[in-house]
């Protein structure tokens, strides 16, 4: 059995028969990984706590096909993001393009970097603020980062500074572009 210690982001949780769960886990060290997480859904599990939906946690793997989940330290859990529906939902949004986008275990710091300061800064944020121009930056830089480029001249500047007509128009725009390369739908769109 091969031992590995990775930091990482819980992108996505999937029961699997009576109380475990398949982690997908977008790692800095190893890039996107499914790890089994046995008995995690039972109330006297230790560890539900760290693996949090996009928390960051550093976790402890045996094995090598699906490794099984032996140990979890939470770094960083978003409070808010648990509190606010609409920023659970964007950040959401945020690791369903992560899924999608990027193949099994290749690692890319870029991204990952990207996806912490995402989720760092959409946690910050308050009710005062515009959520959605922060998903759009993250939603251009992820598809540079990947090597996609869209079809119009946009930065971070410009989309922090539209109006939400704007904002509108544009996430459509980025939406139909991203669905173009997947050849398939983003489902977070709908919620």
């Amino acid at each position: 059995m091969k031992y590995k210690k990775l930091t990482g982001i819980i992108l996505k949780k999937q029961n699997y028969r009576e109380a475990d769960q398949i982690l997908t886990v977008w790692t800095k060290e190893a890039g996107k990984i499914r790890v089994l997480a046995k008995s995690i859904r039972k109330p006297a599990s230790k560890l539900a706590y760290s693996v949090q939906d996009l928390g960051i946690a550093q976790i402890d793997i045996v094995g090598s096909k699906l490794p099984v989940l032996i140990g979890a330290k939470p770094i960083r859990q978003f409070q808010s993001l648990r509190e606010d529906l609409q920023k659970t939902a964007i950040g959401l949004y945020g690791a369903e393009l992560m899924l999608k986008m990027t193949a099994d275990e290749h690692p890319n710091d870029q991204a990952y970097e990207l996806l912490s300061d995402f989720l760092h800064d959409l946690d910050r944020l308050d009710y005062s603020v515009k959520y959605y121009p922060l998903l759009e930056c993250f939603s251009l830089e992820l598809l540079e980062y990947l090597g996609f480029k869209i079809p119009q001249d946009l930065n971070r500047q410009q989309v922090m500074e539209m109006e939400s007509d704007e904002i509108e128009r544009v996430h459509g725009t980025i939406n139909k572009f991203i669905e173009y390369v997947l050849e398939r739908p983003i489902w977070m769109t709908k919620f």
